[in-house]
């Protein structure tokens, strides 16, 4: 369906596109693209001032998978659509409220929702990239690697994948966090069971395990000194990539720690914005 859409969006985005002045950003706050359960799950939308078709870029906040909010990611947001991205910064379900995987479920929603809303505001929808910091670069890389009948959402025709994946300090391997008291209690309150109780499921959630030559590419970027989700995960990650000969990059920051892309004016943002800028321009095109 969203296929045989794309020549209406062509002319509508025109449309909507020319009504904005040149190099302006248009903020649409707090716009429901999933109601589950009662639970409405909201989104914030940052229009560029540019006509045409533009790529997309889905932005997922972190909080170890059981705080956080979309606004997080609003200087990125905003400083992707001032580059003619449409930016799409989304809520999920969270823990210990709702366990693995309410919240794959929401993020393949949300992806649903961009292709199915396509037209209405200048989205191409085979030019979608998903961006994470930490446990939104774990659902962001299940995006990219996981089959779509892992938390499946919504309209099953159309895809929930993504063309592009940035991974920000993002665990790719949780069974790694069995090891520590702390990182496992968050971990098994997120899916809900220990791993000595369900070790397979551990496996299931993590994005190392679905890695496969069809992936799309990824670009990882991790500080050195990250003491609250270890490099390895990146590392370990890009290994696991490049096994399966896919396309992707790894960026370490010496000395950054868990957080580094905030605040965005501080030197190991800027170093991961401009890599960032680089990658998404060369994979979707802007």
């Amino acid at each position: 369906m969203w296929q045989k859409a794309l020549a209406l969006t062509v002319i509508l985005s025109v449309i909507l596109w020319l009504t904005l002045p040149a190099g302006a950003v248009n903020l649409i706050r707090d716009v429901t693209y999933r109601t589950v359960g009662g639970v409405a799950l909201a989104l914030d939308i940052y229009l560029p001032g540019t006509s045409g078709l533009h790529p997309a870029i889905v932005f997922i906040h972190g909080g170890a998978w059981h705080t956080g909010d979309k606004r997080s990611f609003a200087e990125h947001a905003m400083h992707f659509a001032s580059l003619s991205y449409v930016c799409f910064s989304i809520n999920y379900r969270l823990a210990p409220t709702y366990t693995f995987p309410a919240a794959l479920e929401d993020v393949r929603g949300a992806v649903r929702w961009v292709r199915e809303h396509a037209m209405d505001y200048g989205v191409d929808p085979a030019r979608i990239a998903a961006v994470g910091s930490s446990a939104g670069a774990h659902l962001s890389a299940l995006l990219g690697t996981a089959p779509e009948s892992l938390g499946p959402c919504g309209n099953p025709a159309v895809p929930s994948r993504v063309q592009a994946v940035v991974a920000l300090f993002g665990p790719m391997d949780l069974t790694l966090a069995a090891q520590y008291q702390d990182a496992a209690q968050v971990v098994a309150d997120f899916l809900g069971a220990t791993y000595a109780d369900d070790p397979g499921l551990w496996q299931t959630a993590s994005p190392i395990t679905w890695v496969s030559p069809d992936d799309p590419p990824f670009l990882l970027i991790h500080g050195t000194a990250d003491t609250v989700v270890p490099p390895e995960h990146s590392q370990l990650m890009a290994d696991a990539l490049r096994n399966a000969s896919v396309e992707h990059a790894l960026i370490l920051i010496p000395g950054a720690g868990h957080g580094l892309h905030r605040p965005l004016t501080s030197p190991s943002a800027q170093r991961a914005l401009k890599a960032m800028e680089a990658f998404l321009a060369r994979h979707l095109g802007p």
